[in-house]
């Protein structure tokens, strides 16, 4: 009995919410807008997103004048609906009008029907804004528009502080932006409002944004992750190349987890500190800070400069992109029959040219740099001679002893075609003394 008491209990999966709501009228039997209303299919079904703690769907009106997304639950909790609850009552005393980044939200225990069986939901307007990921990457070359969605961004956050509100999990996928470049928050699961003061952290946060000693459950715990934010999109405008530079996945700004727990070695924090403005080398200083610090509350974000005087950009040279397992395999297999200087000398360029290193780019500095090889890429064309003059300076050859495997890989080629032509000539000999007739020279 009590196994089958705990497997009731435990809420609808993925799977059974996808079939539920594709029938609006039986799944929401309380809520006379979304029984009329029609689910929004695509290729793969209704949902729309998902994650650890829930799902989310969007349901339209039948004249299509109103949209909502439902967000459903896939995990339990105990303390879920006494929160909500609370959070739902704090954020209905605030004006939308003045809270640009508030979106209404709508908390229903029990509205849900799934299987005879209610389930709390989430009921929020669809917004016709752009995911921040998604945004940057249109408008990563745009440094005003990074910048004064950055200002917009600091000016939210200052918002949430004077109302002693925190959201608890300011990331990328929480972040909106709306014409014209206004910052929306999403997703309240863990938000904080000064009637929850003394309650437990409900949930962590993405990882990727949260600083490796966890800040206080409280009104200064979004100070962190939104200086994480800040310095992504300000490091942004003054170097677009950095996107494509640091981010190693789609599921981070420009930091992660690793350049939290090992501040000193991260290579991102190291290009970001090297940037030509100015605030973003002083944002990633205190950032650096924050994570050494043993204070529980962070300095508040610093105001966003919207014309900074950059420093001129010194030469580029070729990034060098983390190796594989298998690269490593190898290398260590290289070094194992080869000298260590001519290793040294011809294992950085082949990397390079392997990985589809773009030329021009920022390398990210490591805590043990690799020594720098022989030969020398040519400068770029913006700060020299155009290519092709004649003018330009040609890259430094090296050593000749650095390149026997280039050659043997030259040779090889001529001596098969040699030998290819050699066996064809002494086939057609044979052939002609088979088929000649008694009289040829031949026999």
């Amino acid at each position: 009995m009590p196994g089958r008491e705990r497997e009731a209990a435990d809420p609808p999966s993925l799977t059974d919410y996808m079939m539920a709501v594709q029938h609006p009228r039986l799944c929401f039997p309380d809520d006379e807008t979304l029984a009329a209303s029609t689910t929004v299919l695509d290729t793969l079904g209704p949902v729309t997103g998902s994650g650890v703690f829930g799902c989310v769907f969007r349901l339209t009106s039948e004249d299509g004048a109103l949209t909502w997304a439902v967000k459903c639950f896939t995990s339990h909790s105990d303390t879920r609906a006494e929160r909500y609850r609370t959070v739902c009552a704090a954020l209905a005393e605030l004006d939308p009008a003045e809270e640009r980044w508030l979106v209404p939200m709508e908390f229903a225990p029990e509205g849900v029907l799934v299987d005879g069986r209610r389930w709390p939901m989430v009921k929020m307007p669809w917004l016709t804004a752009v995911p921040l990921l998604d945004w940057i990457e249109r408008r990563k070359e745009s440094p005003a528009a990074l910048r004064a969605v950055a200002a917009d961004f600091t000016l939210v956050v200052r918002r949430l502080e004077e109302r002693r509100i925190a959201h608890g999990d300011l990331q990328h996928g929480n972040i909106l932006i709306s014409a014209p470049r206004r910052v929306r928050l999403i997703d309240y699961d863990a938000m904080y409002v000064p009637a929850l003061a003394g309650t437990a952290r409900p949930e962590r946060g993405h990882r990727n944004y949260q600083r490796p000693r966890p800040v206080p459950y409280g009104p200064l715990a979004d100070r962190f992750p939104a200086r994480v934010i800040q310095l992504g999109l300000l490091g942004l405008a003054a170097d677009a190349e950095l996107w494509d530079l640091l981010r190693e996945d789609d599921d981070r700004l420009l930091l992660g987890q690793e350049d939290f727990e090992a501040p000193g070695d991260s290579e991102a924090l190291a290009a970001l500190a090297d940037s030509p403005d100015p605030q973003v080398r002083a944002i990633t200083a205190q950032l650096v800070a924050d994570l050494r610090s043993t204070a529980d509350a962070p300095p508040p974000l610093a105001d966003v400069v919207m014309d900074p005087v950059l420093r001129p950009a010194g030469p580029r040279r070729t990034a060098r992109p983390k190796p594989s397992a298998a690269d490593a395999s190898a290398s260590a297999s290289a070094s194992a029959s080869a000298s260590g200087s001519a290793s040294a000398s011809t294992s950085a360029p082949a990397s390079g040219a392997a990985s589809g290193a773009q030329p021009g780019t920022e390398p990210r500095p490591t805590s043990a740099p690799a020594p720098e090889p022989a030969a020398q890429p040519a400068p770029e064309p913006a700060s020299g001679p155009a290519p092709g003059t004649g003018s330009e300076r040609k890259p430094d050859p090296g050593p000749r002893t650095s390149h026997p495997p280039g050659r043997r890989r030259f040779r090889e080629p001529v001596v098969l075609v040699c030998s290819f032509v050699l066996v064809l000539i002494l086939c057609l000999l044979g052939f002609l003394l088979v088929v000649a007739p008694p009289w040829s020279p031949l026999r």
